[in-house]
């Protein structure tokens, strides 16, 4: 693009949409250093829940985003999952599938319960922080693309509010590219002429914000949900006494035909149901029915535009992985957009967002459908055999450098990583301020972690590689040697060269005449990937 392109360009990227997923992008995007604008339809961030697990790998996101306690502080410290017929009735316990001793030794954090509601402020307040533009109230119309721009016409309601607000709302927006976060239902995919696969899950959900005294039912017990399988219930208790109380109905026949204007209505005596109080005093919130299905877009770009979360791929809700699967999409774009926007790497770079994301969306999507298969209760009560770590933790991407990668199973054991190319960096916990090794990695360069005694380390300290920073560890500072030993079994000739977004591109394994050609070649390699 020439400077002239560029210069006309009111920003670097447009996100479309503002919900949980592209308000992570937004935060992902402006974090690389780029000129963000989000524009959503709704007048602000989402008032009801949606979503509350969050994975550990999303967390790993955070953490490196800067808001990980931020998210703790606005989420719950306990998650107790209990099923039963109702919440006053006698229940069991469901078993987490980790314990927190084995969580840590997989990452320096661990999954989470926060809702969507609170979430996503925390993420709109991140992308401001980070130079994001986010306009709301607004909807992008008549998207065209250019040689090197993507222009949108924008309609603003009445209700338009820029954060921080702009001189005057712009009527059209220029960008270099434009990711998609409009949704399941949004219109930008089907703009593009891009199909999807799967089916459709049938009938409607229904999810309730409700106000009601609980104590009743829940008799100085605490759990965080209830499970009721007979209704395929699902009640969410939540600690803040300033907060409303969550219920969901996943997917039944018997909701298509529910008028939408009498969902609050006909929902105080199914929550009166699984409460197990026949005369509660029930107060709606607000309330709202939803479709799902399990689909995954054909292909996750069209030119500029790039397709993430439910425009890309739509779950049923079991597990989280919906919410959890698009920030990983828009984490593994948002270094690539940053390189080929900087003129580090070519366009051609953007064409690994597909190859890398789809396949592992894919197996998420059949592992969550095998699961899902006998109803929610049944997901439940085989909660403790499911972990969910090899797919957030242990995903593998497809990368010529790679040994041994199957393209049906992308997964590896993460407490046994294998430190190939392609998976998560390894988190090795370490004695000190920095705990682990995650903490180490620069979000904004590709980051050389290596034994201080490495030829690389020597080499390296002397010649520094532009674009990337060195990371030398001393043993002494190991608190994990299994681990250690594992990803680096020969110290003197080891190291890993590790992407902006925490996954290796490269592994050295051996002595090298010029150790800071090699590594800057690695990189080069990294940006100028065979798809």
């Amino acid at each position: 693009m020439s400077e002239l392109a560029v210069d006309t360009c009111d920003c670097d990227v447009l996100v479309v949409g503002g919900g949980l997923v592209g308000l992570a992008a937004s935060m992902f995007l402006a974090q690389q250093g780029l000129r963000v604008w989000l524009v959503e339809r709704h007048a602000s961030t989402s008032s009801h829940p949606k979503l509350r697990g969050v994975s550990a790998r999303t967390m790993e996101l955070y953490r490196s985003a800067g808001i990980e306690e931020a998210v703790r502080a606005a989420g719950e410290n306990h998650f107790g999952v209990a099923i039963g017929d109702s919440l006053s009735g006698e229940y069991e316990r469901v078993h987490l599938p980790l314990t927190l001793a084995r969580q840590n030794r997989l990452s320096p954090t661990t999954h989470y319960a926060c809702d969507q509601d609170r979430m996503e402020p925390i993420l709109l307040q991140r992308s401001i922080e980070l130079g994001a533009l986010l306009f709301y109230g607004c909807t992008a119309v008549d998207i065209e693309q250019h040689d090197s721009t993507v222009t949108a016409d924008v309609v603003w309601s009445s209700s338009h509010v820029g954060t921080p607000a702009p001189a005057a709302p712009p009527s059209r927006i220029t960008a270099r590219y434009l990711v998609a976060a409009d949704g399941a239902k949004g219109t930008i995919r089907a703009s593009l002429g891009i199909g999807r696969h799967g089916r459709p899950i049938p009938g409607k959900g229904l999810s309730v914000l409700f106000d009601a005294d609980l104590e009743s039912a829940l008799r100085g017990r605490r759990i965080s949900a209830m499970v009721a399988p007979a209704e395929g219930a699902l009640l969410f208790t939540r600690s803040d006494a300033r907060d409303h109380n969550w219920f969901a109905l996943t997917p039944r026949a018997d909701l298509d035909s529910i008028d939408p204007t009498a969902v609050a209505t006909e929902a105080i005596p199914m929550i009166r149901s699984v409460v197990g109080v026949a005369d509660l005093d029930v107060a709606v919130h607000s309330a709202m029915t939803w479709s799902t299905g399990a689909f995954v877009a054909d292909h996750y770009r069209a030119g500029r535009i790039f397709l993430v979360g439910d425009a890309a791929h739509l779950m049923p809700p079991y597990g989280g992985f919906g919410g959890n699967t698009g920030i990983a999409d828009a984490h593994n774009l948002a270094w690539k957009l940053a390189a080929v926007c900087s003129g580090d790497a070519e366009d051609t770079l953007l064409d690994t967002y597909q190859s890398e994301r789809q396949p592992i969306t894919e197996f998420t999507l059949k592992h969550v459908m095998l699961r899902a298969g006998d109803g929610i209760g049944e997901f439940f009560r085989q909660f403790d055999q499911f972990d969910p770590n090899p797919i957030t933790l242990g995903f593998r991407y497809p990368m010529a450098t790679a040994e041994g990668f199957d393209p049906e199973l992308p997964v590896e054991d993460p407490a046994q990583p294998s430190g190939q190319p392609g998976t998560r960096a390894p988190h090795i916990p370490l004695k000190g301020a920095i705990s682990s090794t995650l903490d180490l990695l620069d979000p904004g360069a590709f980051t050389f972690l290596t034994p201080d005694a490495s030829c690389y380390a020597s080499t390296l300290r002397a010649h520094p590689v532009s674009g990337v920073r060195l990371r030398e560890i001393r043993r002494q500072e190991i608190a994990d040697h299994n681990t250690w030993d594992r990803i680096f079994p020969a110290p003197a000739t080891a190291g890993l060269l590790i992407r902006p977004d925490g996954v290796i591109c490269w592994r050295a394994q051996s002595t090298h005449p010029d150790p800071a050609l090699v590594v800057h070649t690695a990189r080069a390699r990294a940006l100028e990937p065979k798809t």
